[in-house]
């Protein structure tokens, strides 16, 4: 009976303390964080390479220089036939 009791004991105690823990590990977490970035480009003109206005591009990734990176590409997928997206930098 006391074998019993103790064994009861341990197994609520285990099963509370399964509870207390988060679900998801903080190395897991850490993996989920995701980074968002906006840039602001220069519209070039590819004919004549003058500047003729700014787009800005956003872009998420997990690290900051990922999401910057997707972030230019967004603003070049932007630009019609015979522009392009320069001299890019982050904006808040």
């Amino acid at each position: 009976m006391t074998r019993l009791r103790n064994c009861l004991i341990l197994m609520t105690t285990a099963a509370l303390l399964s509870l207390a823990t988060p679900a998801v590990a903080d190395d897991e977490m850490a993996a989920l964080r995701r980074v968002t970035v906006k840039v602001k480009c220069t519209k070039i003109r590819l004919s004549d390479n003058s500047g003729v206005g700014h787009v800005f591009g956003t872009g998420t990734a997990k690290t900051y220089a990922l999401a910057e990176k997707a972030a230019v590409k967004n603003a070049n997928d932007q630009m019609p036939r015979g522009y392009r997206a320069k001299h890019c930098h982050p904006v808040r």
